[in-house]
């Protein structure tokens, strides 16, 4: 198959990849103080968590919403409980911090792949995407092929640090009834609610081949 070779932990992204072993978990306590220490020993709680809170679809409707509230310079209102709010900046925040975590120091994967490994590729991706429901649709084949990328590609822009800034100046915006047009800057807005929906994406996609993994285990 011209070297294409079907990862052996596609649907088993979730084991053990001695990620920890090559980090100081002490030195990371500060800086992931959205975690919990057992958390941070085990990421894959976080992604986990998350898509058992919500289907894939209402988790991006709501970030949508947010995301509009701050285009339009509404506050947010939906059924007068701002904890809605505060939740999904909750788990997004801790799902940056996992995803950090998680992230990938190796090389990207090659994609200057021939015709016939495009097609394998391509073959593989439409199998799954007709058994996984709520399957991504902004990822890239590269991203789909290997969602772990996605988690390094997120803070080669922006850091941890600047997007747990970023979002809570969200949370404090769209709960205000006053909007400072001067600090929130459009472009911004996009950028990172383009990140967050593949962070979205990934977790969900991760999660669900490590369900199917499990499946075909038992």
């Amino acid at each position: 198959m011209h070297g294409l070779e079907v990862p052996n932990d596609i649907y088993s992204y979730y084991k053990n990849r001695e990620i920890m072993k090559t980090k100081n978990i002490s030195t990371k306590t500060l800086l992931l103080y959205n975690l919990s220490q057992s958390e941070i020993e085990n990421p894959k709680v976080i992604l986990k968590d998350f898509c058992l809170h919500d289907h894939l679809p209402a988790q991006l409707e709501q970030l949508k919403y947010w995301r509009n509230l701050l285009l339009t310079n509404k506050t947010y209102r939906r059924r007068n409980c701002p904890s809605d709010l505060f939740l999904q900046y909750r788990m997004t925040i801790k799902l940056l911090e996992a995803a950090w975590l998680l992230r990938e120091k190796s090389t990207p994967n090659n994609f200057n792949l021939d015709e016939s490994e495009k097609a394998l590729r391509e073959g593989f991706l439409n199998k799954e995407q007709q058994e996984i429901k709520f399957y991504p649709t902004v990822l890239s084949m590269e991203e789909l092929w290997n969602p772990g990328i996605l988690f390094s590609k997120l803070f080669k822009q922006y850091k941890l640090t600047d997007y747990r800034r970023i979002l809570q100046y969200w949370m404090s915006e769209a709960l205000s009834p006053f909007c400072n047009d001067e600090l929130l800057m459009k472009d911004e807005i996009i950028i990172v609610y383009e990140n967050l929906q593949k962070l979205y994406e990934a977790s969900w996609l991760i999660y669900e081949r490590s369900c199917r993994t499990k499946e075909i285990q038992n």
